[in-house]
């Protein structure tokens, strides 16, 4: 429950730490958001929207009402703690 929360795509080039740990990955579910949309820089199609899930955000509130944060502030906590992840990735792919 401690671990960061990663996503590795299956086109290979899509990977990154989505999320600090569980709880905050609940909060980031919650928020509307997936691990391909918190793991990649594309733009989203132009029709999408997150949208708050009020079932996961129960989830999140009983199992992780600590770690409630915004989407936005999700990703970019673990894209500052771990930058370099992606790069690790592919250093390991052949």
């Amino acid at each position: 429950m401690e671990q960061p929360v990663a996503f590795l795509g299956s086109e290979g080039g899509e990977a990154g730490v989505v999320a600090r740990d569980l709880g905050a990955f609940l909060w980031l579910l919650a928020d509307g958001f997936g691990p391909w949309e918190a793991a990649t820089s594309y733009e989203p199609e132009p029709d999408w929207a997150p949208q708050v899930n009020r079932g996961l955000a129960a989830i999140a509130e009983q199992c992780a009402p600590d770690r409630r944060a915004s989407a936005a502030a999700i990703i970019a906590q673990a894209i500052r703690e771990f930058p370099d992840f992606n790069d690790t990735i592919m250093k390991l792919c052949r």
